[in-house]
């Protein structure tokens, strides 16, 4: 019976912050709604209400500021998952394996005879 009022009072805390933040968002173009809370983490959607050429990394972005900010006045949330983003997308720019070296595949015509990669447009060696 504690832990249901511990939830329900940490939904509490989570409406009540992003309801402050609302004024702020609403006036930057974006939008919050709390969908709800499920082992401490907060599920959000978020979005932009002003088009734009890069709409999923401005939602990305707008999703990890209001995490920071609802986690600093919120120490008892685990976290904030946007329900309607992609889940690839968790990972921000601000963790520490997102600047992590990834092999990309190389087509066979893009490297030379020697293995030092090709000029593009250039005739195969």
């Amino acid at each position: 019976m504690a832990i249901l009022a511990n939830m329900a009072d940490l939904k509490q805390k989570v409406a009540a912050k992003i309801e402050a933040m609302r004024p702020y968002l609403e006036r930057s173009g974006g939008y919050l709604e709390l969908v709800d809370i499920e082992d401490g983490i907060a599920r959000v959607k978020v979005g932009l209400t002003r088009p734009g050429p890069s709409r999923l990394v401005v939602s990305l972005q707008l999703k990890s500021g209001i995490e920071r900010a609802l986690r600093n006045d919120i120490p008892e949330l685990r976290g904030v998952e946007a329900v309607n983003l992609p889940p690839y997308s968790e990972l921000g720019w601000d963790q520490p394996d997102f600047f992590k070296p990834v092999d990309l595949p190389v087509p066979a015509d893009a490297v030379a005879a020697d293995g030092a990669p090709r000029r593009p447009g250039a005739p195969p060696a």
